[in-house]
């Protein structure tokens, strides 16, 4: 990071500590809302048991509801900014998101597969060329989980190499409060940059004791939006999406904890004269007409069993289906990229576990055990024919997982061990002689300790070996340099190392308040990294490099009856071990400072939020040197706690209000990026009605 943005970074902390040392004593009319806690004191699902972030040994955070409507987000990427090591990116529109974590993560298809994205645990799944990954409206999320590192990631899959995020959706039991057996939620929103509009629909029904259910329904128009600086606006980040979600819980008995749970949602957008690549500013590729249509299903039966410590089950079956309509493209190039062309990937999955609890004088031992088993069918047809370098095919895994965490006093340990083994079957696109099954097999494993040595502070240490298979594209593409399928691809193997210390502390300047913080430092080393040489003959993917990443997360949070405040910050580096070359895929230094004050009596809050980003060196063939920036926001929300308004709710924001020009560094040269979003103002509106 620069000097300069290293001097702003410290101003605005030096800032926020000044403002917190100033906080007056708290009042009782000042009393926090309900359930009000930091971010690192939150309860983590997604890393196996439930426990609280700060006191568990590994890098996971949280983004709660209250965050996800405060944000005001038209994207998915939006909801990453405060987490430290995460990064959401990609195109002008509400297209496709690109995602990275520590330092894994392009805007190119073959790196998302290291990167495990879940909707309510459907693993989701697309790998198409500069279009981005993952569709989804924040406007049906309840929760969002990111689990940074492999070592928190086996219960997940052996490929994650960098991460897992984990999306929630809304639940009934979020809107029915007290004796209500009905909610109805209607929201409406815009914003000023690009004159974008949304609006949401929601209802929530409680039929009886057992069974209650929810709708949604959201859509969502962007305009083009003027980048900061004062730049012309860019025509081509128009779109339209239209998302729904169903869902519904059913408590099996009245006397057990046994319940079944359903979720469908479905992501619509329709783009007319788009750019082809959602993330680079690249008119010879022209423009074109997408149509996108995502499907996100699941049934989960889960039975914890309070009074059986060897039974807590879960059992899920998911659905997963992802189709893009390409047509009428304007680039003058007679490669099939450009061909009426649908893209489409749909999975079956299931995944089974089950949890053993086991107790004893001064201990608690935690056994989970489980399978996954996942089917995907890959189709593509360009032009009316399939294409070599997006081979269609069948992709068959299959996954057995244990975990042990044992827990005695202060200290903790958590291992966990996995297999995975895949099947790889082409059926169209593929030279001839080419098109037998290729199977690979993986295992990994981790081990993590955290020991807490006083009241206060906590050390944790991690190591993991990860194993990521290659996928059915990099095994069986051939369509780029006039090169041949990749039978000999080897698995890619990472190495990784974490460490770091926890802090939390209660009643800091008051009896009411409370400050955390965890530091965790990384090391992961990558061999056999599969990447797309093009070398004109040889096989389209090949193992040619090693990587090695290397970074610092910290994260703290205030939480006072009055005032509330947070501190995230990254710094990775990311370096091909074969060559000494930055990787593209290495973030910018940022660091995340945010602070704010609430009146509970007249159900206010209000904030500000500085984003510090450092300059770096491209890694492009004519260095290129990323100068760092800094954005400003500023957030009001208003929830009247009693009278006629009650349920109400207003949300008004100012993003980027300096109007600073800036651009993501991870969308490669500024020559082909587009920039960020000027300075906007977001509104919206809502009201919820109960009986």
């Amino acid at each position: 990071m620069s000097v300069t943005s290293w001097h702003r970074c410290a101003v605005s902390i030096l800032a926020l500590g000044a403002a917190l040392a100033a906080t007056p004593p708290a009042s009782a009319q000042n009393a926090p809302p309900d359930g009000a806690q930091t971010f690192l004191g939150r309860i983590i699902l997604a890393a196996g048991r439930a426990r609280v972030a700060i006191e568990t040994p590994q890098a996971v955070t949280a983004v709660e509801a209250e965050e996800i409507e405060r944000e005001q987000a038209a994207t998915p990427n939006e909801l990453l900014r405060q987490i430290p090591g995460a990064t959401g990116f990609g195109g002008a529109g509400l297209t496709g998101q690109f995602f990275n974590i520590r330092g894994i993560g392009t805007n190119t298809a073959s790196d998302e597969n290291r990167i495990i994205v879940t909707v309510d645990g459907v693993q989701k799944y697309s790998e198409q060329y500069r279009i981005g990954s993952y569709f989804g409206d924040p406007e049906l999320y309840r929760r969002v989980e990111v689990l940074r590192g492999p070592g928190a990631s086996l219960l997940y899959g052996s490929g994650a190499l960098a991460g897992v995020i984990a999306f929630e959706t809304r639940e009934a039991a979020d809107f029915l409060e007290g004796d209500a057996q009905t909610a109805l939620r209607l929201r409406v929103g815009g914003n000023t940059n690009g004159g974008g509009t949304n609006g949401s629909v929601i209802l929530a029904h409680r039929f009886n004791e057992r069974l209650e259910a929810l709708g949604a329904f959201s859509i969502r128009r962007e305009g083009a939006y003027r980048p900061g600086g004062g730049g012309a606006a860019i025509p081509d980040s128009r779109l339209s999406a239209r998302s729904a979600l169903l869902g519904a819980t059913w408590r099996m008995a009245d006397d057990s904890d046994a319940r079944l749970r359903f979720s469908w949602t479905r992501w619509d957008s329709d783009g007319q004269r788009v750019p082809y690549s959602t993330d680079l500013n690249l008119p010879v590729f022209g423009l074109i007409d997408r149509r996108v249509q995502d499907d996100t299903a699941q049934i989960t039966f889960e039975n914890p069993a309070a009074d059986t410590p060897w039974l807590d089950t879960r059992v899920q079956l998911t659905f997963s289906d992802t189709q893009i309509d390409q047509r009428n493209a304007t680039a003058q190039n007679p490669s099939p990229f450009f061909f009426d062309s649908i893209y489409r990937y749909r999975t079956y999955g299931l995944n089974a576990r089950n949890t053993i609890t086991m107790q004893g004088a001064g201990w608690d031992n935690y056994l989970t055990f489980g399978l996954q088993a996942a089917r995907q069918d890959r189709r593509h047809v360009a032009g009316g024919m399939p294409r070599a370098s997006h081979p269609e095919g069948e992709s068959d895994r299959f996954g057995l997982y244990l975990q042990n965490e044992f827990v005695a006093g202060g200290f903790s340990a958590i291992a966990a061990l996995r297999h995975d083994r895949a099947t790889l079957r082409p059926t169209a696109g593929v030279p001839a002689g080419f098109g037998d099954a290729q199977r690979r097999t993986g295992t990994a494993a981790s081990l993590a300790l955290r020991y807490q040595l006083t009241a206060d502070f906590a050390v944790f240490a991690s190591a993991a070996r990860t194993v990521r298979l290659p996928t059915l594209d990099e095994v069986f593409d051939s369509g780029f340099g006039g090169g041949t399928v990749s039978l000999g691809l080897r698995p890619e193997i990472a190495r990784s190392i974490e460490a770091g210390f926890s802090w939390q502390h209660q009643g800091v300047l008051s009896g009411e308040d409370s400050l955390e913080l965890k530091l965790t430092a990384f090391d992961n080393d990558i061999r056999d990294r599969i990447e797309r040489p093009v070398i004109p003959g040889a096989p389209s993917f090949q193992n040619v490099s090693r990587a090695r990443i290397r970074g610092i997360e910290l994260e703290a949070a205030y939480e006072a009856p009055a005032w509330f405040g947070r501190l995230a910050v990254s710094h990775i580096r990311g370096v091909n071990s074969t060559t000494g070359d930055r990787l593209a895929s290495t973030p910018a230094p940022e660091a995340v400072v945010e602070f704010g004050h609430r009146w509970a009596d007249l159900g206010v809050e209000a904030g500000w939020r500085g984003t510090f980003v450092g300059g770096a060196t491209l890694a492009a063939a004519q260095p290129e040197r990323f100068s760092g920036y800094a954005t400003h926001d500023l957030f009001v929300t208003w929830r009247p706690q009693n009278g006629v308004l009650r349920g109400a709710e207003v949300q008004l924001a100012a993003t980027n209000i300096f109007d600073r020009s800036y651009r993501n560094i991870l969308d490669g040269p500024a020559a082909n990026s587009f920039p960020g979003r000027g300075r906007d103002l977001r509104l919206s509106v809502g009201r919820r009605f109960t009986w």
